[in-house]
C-alpha cells in the first residue's frame, strides 16, 4: 500500500507541476500577461513547462502568440488545415511556418529583456532545444537516484499526460465537429469537455481564443477551469496581481453554441 501511495503522490504532483507550468506558467502568464506573479514564483511555474520538454520559454511564447495573430490561416505554425497529425505533433519535426531568431525577438521582446529566458533560448540556435532535452532527462535522473524507480516512473507517467495536454488543445479544439462554440473568434477555435478537463481548464478554447488576454477559460460555471481556481488562490493569498478578465462578453457571444458551424 505505501509503494501505491507512494506512487499516487509523486503521479498527481507532477501532473500538477508539470501541467500548470504549461498552462498558467507558459501560456496565460508568459504568452499573454493574464496576470502578475513575483519573479521568483513566474521562474518556479516556468520550470514546470521546461522540464516537461516544453521547450525554450522563448521558443513556445514566439510559436503560441504567431498561432493567435494567424489562427487556422496561413502563418498558424499548428493548424488542423495542414493535417492531424502536423497540428498534434508533426510541427515541432517538420513545420510549415519557421519561426526565427529575429522573429522570436519581434514576437516576444519582453522575455528578451529577461537574462534568465535569453539564457534558455541559446539565441534560437538547435542549442535551445538540447538544453532542454538535457536538464528535463538530469531532472529525472536526480528523481532516479533520491527516489527509485517508482518515483520516476511515477513522474514519467505524470509528465507523459501534461506533456500530451497542450498537443491535444492545439488539434482537437480546432477541429469542429468535436467541440462547441460560444463566442465569435474568428477561427475555429472550440470548447471541448473532456480536453477541459485534461487540460487543466485549456480546452475552453474557443473561450480563450475570444478572449485571449482572459486568465480565465472556463466562462460558465460548467466549464471547470482548475488552472483559473490556482490563480484566483494566488490572487487571495496576495501572489497574483492585475488579473486580466474580459470586459464585454456579449459583444462576442453567439445566440446559441455551435458544434458544426
Amino acid at each position: 500500500m505505501h509503494a501505491a501511495c507512494l506512487f499516487l503522490v509523486v503521479f498527481l504532483g507532477s501532473v500538477f507541476y508539470h501541467g500548470l507550468g504549461i498552462t498558467i506558467g507558459y501560456h496565460r502568464l508568459l504568452s499573454h500577461r493574464s496576470f502578475k506573479v513575483p519573479r521568483w514564483l513566474e521562474y518556479v511555474l516556468v520550470s514546470g513547462a521546461y522540464l516537461c520538454f516544453e521547450g525554450s520559454p522563448i521558443f513556445w511564447v514566439s510559436n503560441h502568440r504567431l498561432h493567435h495573430r494567424f489562427s487556422d490561416q496561413p502563418g498558424d505554425p499548428h493548424s488542423p488545415k495542414d493535417g492531424l497529425w502536423h497540428c498534434f505533433l508533426g510541427w515541432m519535426f517538420k513545420p510549415t511556418v519557421t519561426v526565427g531568431a529575429e522573429d522570436m525577438e519581434r514576437l516576444c521582446p519582453d522575455l528578451y529583456r529577461d537574462a534568465v529566458y535569453r539564457l534558455l533560448q541559446f539565441a534560437g540556435t538547435p542549442w535551445d532545444g538540447l538544453l532542454c532535452l538535457a536538464s528535463s532527462v538530469l531532472f529525472r535522473v536526480v528523481l532516479f537516484v533520491f527516489g527509485g524507480p517508482l518515483v520516476l516512473a511515477a513522474n514519467v507517467v505524470g509528465s507523459a499526460i501534461a506533456f500530451v495536454s497542450p498537443l491535444l488543445v492545439n488539434s482537437i479544439c480546432h477541429i469542429p465537429r468535436f467541440g462547441y462554440r460560444s463566442y465569435e473568434a474568428g477561427d475555429d477555435s472550440r470548447n471541448v469537455l473532456w480536453v477541459g478537463i485534461l487540460a487543466l481548464g485549456e480546452g475552453w478554447h474557443n473561450n480563450h481564443h475570444a478572449f485571449p488576454q482572459s486568465a480565465r477559460h472556463g466562462l460558465e460555471p460548467a466549464e471547470f477551469d482548475f488552472s483559473w481556481l490556482c490563480i484566483s488562490a494566488l490572487k487571495k493569498v496576495g501572489l497574483a496581481k492585475e488579473i486580466r478578465l474580459p470586459k464585454d462578453r456579449e459583444s462576442k457571444r453567439l445566440v446559441l453554441p455551435t458544434a458544426h458551424r
